[in-house]
């Protein structure tokens, strides 16, 4: 094979991964409408044209493995069987599992998985027949077999259909006492010609065995009166039977390129009716449109969006550029010439930045299709009644954003079914309904994304939750007097620790909810929790719309630059060291009548002798329900920040999210507040004016995460 045929190879298989992913969650989708609405043969008729189109993307792929099982699915669906509908659409269910397992093998190139389970039901689903035959009843006659014709044939059925055409399928039975059937099929054949175009024939003319039939498809403007009384020939013709294929026809002069699924649909005898936009202008031919979808890998984007922040860091090194030539040239008549360059090329770059940016957007309903099959799945395992409820599936996201909050969103369904969702007979015993619900839900928040997740359970206790975290020596009697019911409720997210009494398959050994925690710090998000004993519980997941550009406030503390997302921040406050106060473990400010709880970057500023105790900055930002104060040494202003992630090796701390490159060359760590503040509240010092520990890197460890984004300007 050439090395250009490799490729086309290549290309086919990566194609045929991506559809694969689409037409297996269809499959799943229609597994669980015939699980509601059983024996609905529109959609196992679905179901089949699903694995039908597997069979084929797999055999033109070379997976004969993939092909032969999606074959002899087809078949089972096609045949007759007595099987239930139940049965139907656990078939349904275990085909998408299983050819899932054959995609993701292929894709990363491993061993098969075992596809017996799948296939002792496809033999199980024809076996009723059989038997049904050895009873003593006379067992019934088997359907006639249907005509297999070929991918032309039924392409030219189609066309002549969307053309506006009649389109009969004939069947003309030859005399028994016929001495010449060759001829006779020859005769039947030219007897249509004479009223119309053949579409297809079988047996095919010429064909040199003898048939007790003849089967023909044409296109004719004769009723179908006139084709039986031109069929039925004398001493060579018994009987003839015609049927009109149904369906609504485009009218004279339109044209609809026939689709995939139409064609499939053919073998069903169900030709589907064409769109209202076919027959609008009976007038104008028209065309097959081109399809305007381009399918492009997300590496390329990733990519064109890289180039984006570079150009973004470049504009900002001109403007510092021109910001020292105004410095030193004040009356340059270039300058103003340049000012202007520069602000058109900054509107062309924002537009840019923005058209980028709605190409890796996709809508969450990308993300929300595949919860219906795992609520299904687990609440069958816990042997509960829920349903699923959703809401806001058209709100877009980045990309990137959503497949990381796919694992933290799959949790809370499960841990809302295994944890919140009570049992059938107690939800009855409630006066609840039987069935429980959980909700998922989208929707914008300014530039971030809200996802929520929310169930209608029994709540979590957090009296419980205390006693739990105080078993486990998280806190001590004393610090639990003192916290509040969501601090209380944040220990759920802490690692290994759960309150299920049990450990079962689905819950209880405290990993999960810590998954959620820790993968919205790295997203600069945040998860908070609402809940009410006996009414249920909502997880609110606060993510941003994207990672890649950010608008950012400087800082500094101990002469290092650092910066934090401007959304972040509520309101800046200016104060001295002496307003300060110590209350416990912490330091407090009172602004405007309310006590804000202090965390400090650095040391304190020792202030020289008689002179006033030095200024301050306080950074408010609210994280969850509370509102605290970073305390800063000075500030450096706004910045749009192209953020760069930064490996474990280069940022040896979570408080740290990324960094970037400001335009004089220097590097900006970007502080992660959630983190920030999830260490300051675990740390627990006693004397306030001392650095808390791990919460600013070392010169080291600067030193190495400069060196590195400069060796990757």
């Amino acid at each position: 094979m050439s090395p250009s045929s490799d490729d086309r190879m290549m290309e086919l298989r990566q194609l045929f991964f991506e559809s694969a992913q689409e037409l297996l969650q269809s499959l799943n989708e229609q597994a669980l409408v015939l699980e509601k609405n059983p024996g609905d043969a529109e959609v196992v008729r679905s179901i089949r044209r699903i694995v039908h189109t597997l069979k084929g993307d797999a055999a033109a792929c070379g997976y004969r493995e993939f092909s032969e099982l999606a074959h002899e699915l087809e078949d089972a669906l096609a045949a007759e069987h007595t099987a239930s509908p139940e049965a139907l659409s656990e078939i349904a269910f275990t085909a998408a599992d299983t050819f899932t397992d054959f995609v993701t093998a292929h894709q990363r190139k491993r061993k098969l998985p075992a596809a017996e389970p799948l296939r002792r039901m496809i033999q199980k689903l024809t076996q009723p027949v059989k038997g049904k035959r050895k009873s003593g009843r006379k067992a019934a006659a088997p359907p006639a077999a249907q005509t297999a014709w070929t991918e032309y044939e039924r392409l030219a059925i189609q066309h002549s259909l969307h053309q506006g055409r009649q389109v009969y399928h004939v069947t003309a039975e030859v005399d028994p006492q016929c001495a010449m059937p060759i001829a006779a099929r020859q005769l039947v054949h030219n007897a249509l010609s004479a009223l119309g175009e053949i579409l297809a024939a079988r047996p095919e003319l010429g064909a040199p065995q003898p048939a007790k039939q003849a089967e023909l498809v044409v296109a004719s403007e004769k009723s179908s009166e006139q084709i039986q009384a031109k069929c039925l020939i004398p001493t060579i013709v018994s009987r003839v039977k015609i049927e009109e294929i149904k369906g609504r026809r485009a009218k004279p002069g339109t044209a609809v390129a026939p689709t995939e699924e139409s064609v499939a649909s053919w073998e069903e005898k169900a030709v589907p009716a064409i769109s209202e936009e076919a027959t609008a202008e009976p007038s104008k031919p028209q065309v097959a449109m081109p399809e305007n979808i381009l399918r492009v890998d997300a590496e390329r984007i990733d990519n064109v969006l890289n180039l984006v922040g570079e150009l973004i860091i470049g504009k900002s090194m001109l403007q510092q550029a021109l910001l020292e030539l105004t410095r030193h040239h004040p009356k340059d008549s270039l300058r103003g010439r340049l000012a202007d360059a520069m602000a058109f090329q900054a509107r062309v770059l924002n537009d840019l930045q923005r058209s980028v940016m709605k190409i890796r957007m996709v809508p969450v309903e990308q993300l929300f299709r595949r919860f219906p099959r795992i609520v299904r799945d687990v609440a069958r395992q816990c042997n509960k009644e829920v349903e699923l409820a959703i809401s806001g599936e058209n709100t877009d996201l980045d990309k990137g954003i959503l497949d990381a909050i796919a694992e933290p969103l799959t949790h809370l369904v499960r841990n809302a079914i295994s944890h919140g969702i009570e049992s059938a007979e107690e939800r009855r015993s409630l006066g609840k309904p039987a069935q429980g619900t959980i909700r998922l839900d989208a929707y914008h928040q300014g530039n971030h994304v809200v996802v929520q997740v929310s169930d209608d359970g029994r709540g979590i206790d957090a009296q419980k939750v205390k006693t739990k975290a105080l078993e486990q020596g998280l806190l001590s009697a004393d610090e639990a007097s003192r916290l509040s019911e969501n601090e209380i409720l944040d220990f759920v997210f802490r690692p290994g620790f759960s309150t299920a009494e049990e450990i079962t398959a689905i819950a209880g050994r405290g990993v999960g909810l810590d998954v959620v925690q820790s993968v919205m710090h790295r997203l600069k998000g945040k998860v908070d929790i609402e809940t009410r004993s006996g009414l249920g519980t909502r997880f609110r997941l606060e993510v941003p719309l994207t990672l890649a550009i950010i608008k950012a406030l400087l800082f500094r503390v101990e002469h290092h630059l650092y910066a934090l997302p401007l959304n972040a921040v509520v309101e800046i406050a200016r104060t001295h060291e002496s307003d300060l106060h110590q209350v416990g473990n912490y330091e407090v400010l009172q602004l405007r009548g309310q006590v804000l709880s202090l965390v400090r970057l650095g040391a304190r500023k020792a202030a020289p002798a008689g002179a006033r105790s030095p200024k301050v900055f306080v950074l408010v930002i609210t994280v969850g329900d509370r509102k605290f104060g970073l305390i800063v040494d000075a500030l450096e202003g706004e910045e749009e920040l192209v953020i760069k992630a930064l490996d474990d090796q280069a940022a040896p701390t979570e408080l740290v999210s990324g960094a970037s490159i400001l335009g004089d060359g220097r590097v900006v760590l970007i502080l992660n507040v959630a983190a920030v503040i999830e260490r300051f509240l675990k740390t627990r010092i006693s004397d306030a004016g001392a650095v808390i520990s791990g919460l600013l890197l070392s010169h080291a460890d600067r030193a190495r995460i400069e060196q590195a984004k400069g060796a990757h300007a």
